[in-house]
């Protein structure tokens, strides 16, 4: 698939949650898709939309439903080596928040130390099964990413880094996002959902076409 032509870099931004596998599933669908894409769109920007804003106990019927897609989302090649024993522990996460947050507050040393904590949330969070929320597991997530665990812990206490994180939410939310992961291309369409790489190459695709003036049926998915 080529999109040669586009005039400008077209951005793409998927909104997730990381402790939520389909969202990892659809990260790499994209980025595989991207990856034949000779120019036209930007890079991928990932966005926070925690999928548990509000802290609150899980019931019994939610840890079965959370396990449940965790379990389907693990048959897919992408997510092969995660597991639902994130919401079967005797500890599962309250809220989502934090874990966003923290991403938030490693932005601020670098998007190369940002993505290692990031790759480091999800091993210890999706297959680990650990409860990656918590700020004592988050702290050594940081050292071990190679963060300086001091100013991390300062941009992760401060109110205004969780702020930004639901800041970012509820915009998201007034653009029409009701869940994660939501891919939205260049401020436009909105594919709500995960989908297969194939589904992912032809919208970007009829983006294209739609952008080059080829009469095309504005869509939201």
């Amino acid at each position: 698939m080529t999109t040669r032509i586009l005039l400008e870099p077209v951005s793409l931004v998927l909104y997730e949650d990381p402790l939520w596998p389909w969202c990892l599933v659809a990260e790499q669908r994209i980025r595989a898709v991207l990856a034949e894409v000779d120019e036209g769109y930007g890079p991928l920007r990932l966005m926070p939309f925690p999928l548990r804003k509000e802290p609150r106990v899980l019931t019994a019927a939610e840890r079965k439903r959370l396990a449940r897609a965790a379990r389907s989302a693990a048959r897919e090649p992408e997510a092969s080596r995660t597991t639902p024993d994130l919401w079967l522990s005797q500890d599962p996460p309250l809220t989502t928040v934090p874990v966003l947050t923290a991403l938030a507050a490693a932005r601020l040393q670098g998007a190369s130390r940002e993505e290692a904590l990031r790759k480091a949330i999800l091993e210890a969070g999706l297959v680990r099964g650990i409860n990656v929320t918590r700020r004592d597991v988050l702290y050594e997530l940081a050292e071990t990413s190679g963060l300086d665990v001091s100013r991390f812990a300062g941009a992760f206490a401060a109110p205004a880094t969780e702020r930004h994180v639901l800041d970012v939410f509820e915009d998201a939310v007034d653009k029409g996002v009701e869940g994660a992961p939501a891919l939205v291309i260049g401020d436009e369409w909105l594919v709500l959902g995960p989908r297969t790489a194939t589904e992912y190459a032809e919208v970007l695709r009829r983006y294209a076409a739609t952008r080059s003036g080829v009469p095309q049926k504005r869509t939201v998915h």
